[in-house]
Formats: C-alpha cells, sequence, structure tokens
C-alpha cells in the first residue's frame, strides 16, 4: 500500500469513525483498516475499493443498533456533555438563590422561625429548580435533535441485521458515492477548544439565570451597620420588558457555542454562523443598553437615602451616569464581539482547510 493509499484509507475510516460512539471508534477502524487491505489484494485499487464500501455515512450506519433515533451518536456524546453543564449551571444557583433569598426573609419577618423561611426557601428552590431544569432539557433537546435532523437522514426502511462478513457484499449497493467526496482530517489548529466552550456556556447558563430568578441582586452594596444593604441598579418596575431582550441575547449566544461544539473546528459554517449570531447580539446590545429603560430611575435617590452618609455611598452619587455607562457598555460590548468574529474569521482562513 503506498503512501496515498494509506492517506485515503484513512481519511474514509476517519469519516465513518467519527460517526459511532467513543466505545465503538478504535474497534471498528482496525476492522475497516483489516477489510480494505484484504480488498485491495485482490482489486489492486484503493479507489476501486472505497467505491464498493461506498458513502462513509451511509457504511456508518451499519454499525448503528437502531437508526430511529431523536440524538443520533455523532452528536450524543456532545448533547450528554453540554446538557450535565447547563443543568448543573441552572439548577445549583437558582437553589443558592432561593436559601439567600430565604435568609433575608427571615431577617425581616419575626414571625417565623429561621429554620422554617429556610427550609420554606429550600423548597421552593426544589420546585423552581425542576421546572428550570425540565425546560432546560426540553430547550437543549431540541435544538440537538434540529441538528441531527439537518444533517443526518430517516432511513424508513429497516435492514436485516448484518456482520462485518458481509460488508463486501452488500458494498457494492452504494454506487452513487466515490473517494473523491471523502473530507480531509482537519488540522490540529483548527480544533475549537472545550474549555472555551465550557466557559462561554457556565457564563451564559449563570447570567441567564440570575437574570430570570434574582435581578435584583445585581447592584450596589454596602454594609449599614451589622447588615449588609444593596440598591438595585436595574430598572426592576421594567423588567418584564427588558427581560426578553437579555433572555434573547443569551439564548443566541448559547446556539453558537452549541453549533461550535457539535462542529468541534473552526470551518465555514461555524465562521457564518459566528458572524451571524455576533451580528445579531450587537443589535440586541444596542437595543438593551441605549434603547430600553435599562437602569434603576431611582437609583440615586435611593441610594442618598439608603447610604446618604457613606463616602463610599456618595462617590456612586457623584459619579453615577447612566448614558455614559450604557456607552462604555456598547464599546465593550461590541469590541468583545467584532474581536471573536475576527478571530473565529482568522482561524477559518487561515487552519479551516489545513489538513493533518
Amino acid at each position: 500500500m503506498n503512501p496515498n493509499e494509506q492517506a485515503l484509507m484513512e481519511r474514509y475510516i476517519y469519516q465513518v469513525t467519527r460517526r459511532l460512539s467513543k466505545n465503538q471508534r478504535k474497534e471498528v477502524a482496525l476492522e475497516l483498516e483489516e477489510l480494505i487491505g484484504d480488498m485491495l489484494e485482490s482489486t489492486g485499487s484503493m479507489e476501486a475499493v472505497l467505491t464498493k464500501l461506498g458513502d462513509p455515512k451511509v457504511f456508518a450506519r451499519k454499525y448503528q443498533d437502531d437508526r430511529h433515533y431523536l440524538i443520533g451518536p455523532e452528536y450524543f456524546d456532545a448533547y450528554l456533555w453540554f446538557l450535565k453543564i447547563v443543568l448543573l449551571c441552572t439548577a445549583v444557583p437558582i437553589l443558592l438563590v432561593s436559601i439567600i433569598e430565604g435568609v433575608q426573609t427571615a431577617g425581616t419577618d419575626t414571625t417565623q422561625s429561621l429554620m422554617a423561611v429556610v427550609i420554606k426557601a429550600v423548597v421552593n428552590g426544589i420546585i423552581d429548580v425542576v421546572g428550570s431544569c425540565v425546560g432546560a432539557f426540553g430547550g437543549i433537546t431540541l435544538v440537538f435533535a434540529v441538528m441531527e435532523r439537518q444533517k443526518m437522514k430517516f432511513e424508513i426502511k429497516k435492514e436485516k441485521e448484518w456482520s462485518v462478513g458481509d460488508l463486501e457484499s452488500t458494498a457494492g449497493r452504494q454506487n452513487s458515492w466515490t473517494p473523491d467526496a471523502l473530507s480531509p482530517i482537519p488540522s490540529k489548529n483548527a480544533a475549537i477548544s472545550k474549555g472555551d466552550s465550557v466557559v462561554g456556556i457556565v457564563f451564559i447558563v449563570l447570567f441567564c439565570v440570575l437574570l430570570i430568578f434574582a435581578p435584583q441582586l445585581i447592584g450596589v452594596y454596602f454594609k449599614n451597620g451589622e447588615s449588609l444593604s444593596s440598591v438595585p441598579i436595574f430598572n426592576l418596575q421594567q423588567w418584564h420588558i427588558i427581560l426578553p431582550f437579555f433572555v434573547l441575547w443569551l439564548f443566541i449566544g448559547l446556539a453558537d457555542e452549541i453549533f461550535k461544539l457539535v462542529m468541534g473546528r473552526y470551518c465555514k459554517p461555524v465562521m457564518i454562523s459566528n458572524i451571524i449570531c455576533g451580528g445579531i447580539q450587537m443589535v440586541l446590545t444596542v437595543v438593551i443598553l441605549k434603547m430600553l429603560p435599562l437602569w434603576n430611575p431611582h437609583f440615586i435617590s435611593q441610594l442618598q437615602t439608603q447610604f446618604g452618609g457613606s463616602s463610599a455611598a456618595q462617590f456612586f452619587i457623584d459619579k453615577w451616569d447612566g448614558d455614559f455607562v450604557s456607552n462604555c457598555l456598547v464599546v465593550f460590548f461590541l469590541a468583545v464581539t467584532l474581536l471573536e468574529i475576527g478571530t473565529t474569521i482568522y482561524k477559518t482562513l487561515r487552519y479551516g482547510s489545513k489538513t493533518q
């Protein structure tokens, strides 16, 4: 087997095994390598062998026990990994927020004991956690199911069970595929870091949970005697108008992270997705920060009432300017988004087409 034939065989095996679960890949790769080697001895042409085996997408289905799935083997590992991260980041903050609110309530409500209030808060938190986790589970499952259906076609007929020994006799039925359709093995420099995806996912989920369940916790905190007091920075009276835009902004970022996680490398689809999602997020950033009543209109007066004698509070009173803060945040988020888009474009154009 010459180097060209070896490379062609490796590309075919890669395209087959990448669609299988992790515990299958090594064994299937060895079986395929042995099968292709035996077929090559009888035919003498690697292209003829691979043409006979057929399209690797169709070939990979032979190793799948059940093709009538919601989320297939190609996406299932990523789906489980992503689901664990999101559910954990959803459940823990909601429970903590419920406990914190319960403790705060206990400090002002003298009619109930601290233990009773905390237990009630924990129970309410568990109810919120269950509802939120069910929603997160359904949303993530739907996104991955849509991706699965867009990439892989249903097969109406169920084929009979088979073994590796049947491959050579049945592979010739795939006549429409040729080895020229094989995609090259991507360059390692084009790989998208899983750690980057984890950071992005955790930040998005935690921030979303905080905005939905406890926006009042985002504010200016000062020590008021023996207790810790705060003034919310957001306009909570108009929060029902502001929150949907925030959630949409975060959901678009989450969808982009899901797509990058599934693709696993920088390529044109990832670049296009990042440009579109980034563009929409930039528009929403301007809408949220410049067009919506985001900031607490009574922020200064509440600061003066609560903490007028504090030098730290006076600093915020003197320096606070909602328009200036909005402008700074718009510039910051636009710069970060443009930097991310630029990085994606650079890595796609520089490494996306390179192969091992």
